[in-house]
Parts: C-alpha cells; structure tokens; sequence
C-alpha cells in the first residue's frame, strides 16, 4: 500500500499533458462515503478487540441474536496471552517493516522501473497467462489444425471426393454399354435371356 501510494502521489504524472488538464477533486458523492468508510474502519477494530487488551470488550462474541447460532457450532480455542502478544507483535513488526522498505525505496524515487527477481514475477501474474497458453490454449490449437489439416481434409474429404469418384468411374465404365448399335443391344438382350433361362438349372 505504502508503494503505491508513493508511486501515486510521490511520482511525477506520467500521462500527457492534455490528461493533466482534466485532473481534479473527486466530487462530494465519491469523498463523502469514502470518508465514512475510513472513519468506519478505524472504529471497526475496537468491536473485535483482543481479550488480553480489555477483557469481556469483544463486541461481536457478545452479539447474541445473530452470532449465538453460528458460534456455538465452532469448538473453543483458547491461547494464551503471551502467544496473543507474540502474534500481535509479530504481525505488527512484518507491516512495520514492509512500510519502511516500501517508503524508503519509492518515496525518493516513485517513478517504477523494471522489476527483477520476484518482482517480475509478481508482475507477470506469477506467469499463469503462459502456463495456461500453454497447458490449454497451444494443445488446442494444435488439435484444431490437426482436425483441420488431417481429419477433415483426408478422412471427411477423401471419403466425399471418393464416393464422387466412384459414382463418376461408374457412369464412365456403363457408358460403353450405350453405344448406340442395335446389334450390341440384340447381343446384350440375348445374352440375358439366356442367363434367366440358364439360371434355374444352376439353382
């Protein structure tokens, strides 16, 4: 939070100088609630209290129409105050030092520059766009081309260009038999009859 309120209201603008004009307050109806908001929050930690700061001052623990249901489902756990005071302490010294070394990096010099080491990994999303391009987006382009160059153009094709192949080849080789000459046809009828004569004799 400290780094980017330095690099926001530390840095210099680093947009044109036309979107520099347009800069202002924001209105009443966007600061007013943002101000409640705040106020709200810095309140807001005194109804959850620690027990070893004010004992019985937890707010929420003594709100009994609607947390009595819920928090009788949930087993007890008590720890001692010194592990309280550790934790705490703990908790506050991470968000102190990240504070100092935020305020201490950006406020004299806001204006961000190339992040290195986790950084840049931290920029880059932890890299998921590139672990998804290429677990999911590259095998399925890549089966997409193959349906596309392989199935569909020798299998779904080569069967429809067969059958269009076979029908021509047919009506190709049954075009001799139309030759226009009579005694082709007497030859042809003969020959037939003979075969339905001949036939129930071979049956």
């Amino acid at each position: 939070m400290f780094r980017l309120y330095a690099t926001t209201f530390k840095g210099r603008f680093r947009g044109t100088t036309e979107r520099e004009s347009y800069l202002h307050e924001s209105p009443k109806t966007i600061t007013i609630p943002l101000v409640v908001l705040a106020i709200l929050s810095v309140f807001g930690g005194f109804v959850g209290i620690p027990a070893i700061m004010a004992e019985g001052a937890h707010s929420l623990q003594n709100f009994k129409p609607c947390f009595a249901g819920s928090a009788s489902l949930l087993p007890a756990h008590e720890i001692s105050h010194s592990t309280e005071w550790i934790l705490m302490g703990a908790a506050t010294l991470v968000a102190l030092i990240g504070i100092f070394y935020a305020w201490g990096k950006y406020a004299k010099n806001p204006d961000l520059e190339g992040a290195r080491g986790f950084g840049k990994v931290l920029e880059n999303k932890w890299y998921m766009d590139e672990l998804y391009d290429t677990v999911v987006v590259t095998p399925y382009k890549k089966f997409g081309s193959f349906l596309k160059d392989v199935f569909d153009a020798k299998v779904v094709d080569g069967i429809v260009n067969g059958v269009g192949r076979l029908v021509k080849y047919g009506g190709r080789q049954m075009r001799w038999i139309q030759s226009g000459q009579i005694g082709s046809y007497v030859l042809l009828m003969v020959l037939s009859m003979l075969v339905i004569f001949c036939s129930p004799v071979f049956l």
